[in-house]
């Protein structure tokens, strides 16, 4: 078994490095070996050059009258400086002209745990891409795909176009370990801006199973209990669930939130909710779940723009 993962660890490695020792049958999806059409060249006095000449000036003159007389949104009737905001206004979701929160948390408070999470591979992914993973993987949890399909989903807004080579690269990410001892003695993370685009997708497609795994919830009869931490900018969240059969088959869902905040379970059309103001404890049930059904568990936490998505499901295999 060792061993196995050990040929598992290296082939990802190999994969990270651009396919060194595959034969050569393995597909080839680096940026070198693609071919593009070559751009028709124009002379001097064609009129492309003209209109690009007289578009650039034009773009120039725009710019400067918009940095002179900074256009006003449809709710503002006068220039409104935001950075200014009261910081406990925003932590209360008191927005100030806008239904969008300017706060420096934004959508990246949730995004502490996911930079924990262990990749087969240590590296360094940056965090514009993990949060868009991150929301990303949130909807892809919820979908009736195999693994491999959800974890294409996760990442192909990142990569458009490159649907075959996502689907080449998930198979074999789908078969990595956790990470190894070994993988822990490399001297360095692997920068993520610093590889090719084949080695992005690995990379991201590990980062995504990995977020997936921490966003599914499963319980069953072998398996009632579980609980799930996860670190956030304003604290850590902690959730219990049990699922009880008699004398009503459901799930119960225990929160501890480190703010003020709001549990919601989803059931389609359905939604139950529970909310406080202050940090502490929520509860929620969910009554004669259906089996391998995936109900959405969301998380709202003041100080946190965007909220955050789980997947509870009873597992179907063990009943």
């Amino acid at each position: 078994m060792n061993r196995d993962s050990g040929d598992i660890q290296q082939r990802i490695l190999m994969l990270l490095q651009g396919f060194p020792s595959m034969n050569s049958s393995t597909p080839d999806f680096s940026e070198s070996n693609r071919s593009f059409p070559k751009e028709s060249s124009f002379e001097l006095g064609d009129v492309p050059v003209v209109q690009e000449r007289f578009q650039a000036l034009l773009k120039h003159r725009l710019q400067s009258e918009i940095q002179k007389n900074p256009p006003l949104f449809p709710w503002e009737t006068e220039l409104l400086d935001y950075s200014s905001e009261p910081e406990s206004a925003i932590a209360a979701g008191v927005l100030v002209g806008s239904s969008q929160s300017r706060n420096s948390v934004g959508g990246f408070g949730w995004l502490r745990h996911v930079k924990d999470l262990p990749l087969p591979v240590p590296a360094q992914i940056p965090e514009p891409i993990l949060s868009t993973l991150l929301q990303r993987c949130q909807d892809a949890v919820q979908l009736s795909l195999q693994e491999g399909a959800k974890l294409v989903k996760a990442v192909e807004d990142l990569f458009p176009g490159q649907d075959e080579a996502l689907n080449y690269l998930a198979g074999n990410v789908m078969m990595a370990p956790a990470r190894s001892p070994k993988a822990a003695t490399v001297e360095a993370p692997i920068q993520y801006e610093d590889v090719v685009p084949d080695q992005q997708m690995v990379l991201s497609l590990l980062a995504a199973r990995e977020i997936i795994n921490a966003l599914s919830l499963k319980v069953s009869t072998t398996e009632p209990v579980i609980d799930r931490q996860w670190q956030t900018d304003v604290g850590l969240l902690s959730v219990h669930i049990e699922y009880i059969q008699t004398p009503v088959p459901s799930i119960r869902l225990h929160a501890t939130l480190p703010a003020a905040g709001l549990l919601a379970v989803r059931n389609g059309e359905l939604r139950t909710t529970a909310q406080r103001t202050t940090a502490g404890r929520l509860s929620a049930e969910l009554f004669e779940p259906q089996p391998n059904h995936s109900y959405a568990v969301e998380f709202c936490l003041a100080g946190i723009e965007n909220p955050l998505t789980f997947a509870l499901q009873l597992d179907e295999t063990s009943l």
